[in-house]
């Protein structure tokens, strides 16, 4: 009997890194995770002017029940952060832009994630119609 390898289909992990530090983030597990990780990805994108909102109650209700300590994008990796922060390692900024970069990645997948943050991150003057311009076909 031969081992199959299912490595090529399971969820890898995020590596993301700043200058020589490395975070492994393990995919959000299914139920409350995964559902914070999409609802923080409808509300991003209603207020990046992506989708038309509003935010229906239920996304809301759910991204309230998120702590202020707690990123269901960056689970583990986020204390790792932290402590950098602590030590003057890494900015505060960087934990955020992280953090929306999970939220996409683990969303809609690295493409997507890439885009988000080209988009955002470069300062485009105007976000809407330039988001329209370069949404994804199809």
């Amino acid at each position: 009997m031969s081992a199959v390898d299912f490595a090529e289909w399971a969820a890898p992990h995020l590596v993301l890194t700043f200058g020589e530090h490395t975070f492994r983030v393990t995919p959000p597990t299914t139920g409350e995770v995964t559902a914070r990780v999409l609802a923080l990805a409808v509300v991003a994108e209603v207020e990046l002017g992506l989708v038309t909102g509003p935010v229906p109650d239920a996304i809301e209700e759910i991204v309230n029940g998120i702590g202020p300590d707690e990123h269901p994008a960056l689970r583990e990796a986020y204390g790792e952060m932290k402590d950098l922060v602590q030590q003057h390692k890494l900015l505060p900024a960087s934990i955020d832009r992280a953090a929306v970069y999970a939220i996409f990645f683990w969303a809609r997948g690295r493409e997507y994630a890439d885009w988000i943050a080209e988009l955002i991150w470069t300062r485009i003057p105007d976000a809407k119609d330039e988001a329209e311009r370069l949404r994804p076909k199809g």
